[in-house]
């Protein structure tokens, strides 16, 4: 995979996806169990193309390497990647990048009857209450996390 570095705003890296190649990876034509897989199984049925899968908007997508742990209940670890798309609008309870005061943060958005908040998930932080005061704005929709299943296997 290759991306175009845009960026690094103090301790996030933003990468453009527009332009980028990505190659075709094999896909196992079935679902594989998490215990002992059929041998007889044993092929392959079609690409895939990581492009096509994780970019519904290709100039309005991202990808953000993520820093800290205040989203790691959420699956979202020191140094993932997370891909974000600027065209989609936000619903509910759903993973952001938004920029608060001139800082970009990553929480899920919620909407309590009129009162906004940026929540974290880690019990570590608390949740940020939107107010008036705040120059506040979501950047984008995160849509897919890409992480290491292996501490040992090399990344960006």
């Amino acid at each position: 995979m290759k991306f175009k570095f845009l960026n690094t705003n103090k301790q996030l890296s933003f990468y453009a996806i527009e332009g980028s190649t990505l190659d075709n990876i094999p896909l196992y034509g079935d679902t594989v169990p998490a215990g002992f897989p059929s041998p007889a199984d044993d092929y392959l049925d079609m690409d895939l193309n990581l492009h096509d899968y994780l970019v519904q908007h290709p100039s309005a997508t991202f990808c953000v390497k993520a820093i800290g742990d205040s989203m790691i209940d959420a699956g979202i670890n020191n140094s993932d990647v997370m891909v974000v798309d600027r065209a989609l609008t936000p619903k509910n309870n759903d993973i952001i990048l938004a920029v608060i005061n001139g800082e970009f943060t990553v929480k899920r958005i919620k909407k309590n009857e009129d009162e906004l908040y940026l929540m974290p998930a880690n019990d570590n932080y608390k949740p940020i209450k939107i107010n008036e005061e705040m120059n506040f704005q979501v950047w984008g929709v995160v849509t897919f996390i890409i992480h290491k299943a292996n501490a040992s296997t090399s990344g960006l």
